[in-house]
């Protein structure tokens, strides 16, 4: 295992950009989550407004 992690010369680099990539991604899927919600929540203030009449 520890053969695994380590990555000689390199480690100062590789490591650094794996925690970037997971920082970036980690975004990402908090910006889609949000944008979801208010998606969702702007869907059903849509619906709300313009719910056909009853009979049509």
């Amino acid at each position: 295992m520890a053969e695994l992690l380590d990555m000689g010369k390199y480690a100062a680099f590789i490591w650094p950009s794996y925690g970037v990539s997971l920082m970036v991604i980690g975004g990402f899927i908090v910006w889609s989550l949000r944008r979801r919600h208010k998606a969702r929540a702007l869907l059903r203030q849509i619906e709300a407004v313009e719910k056909p009449a009853v009979g049509s």
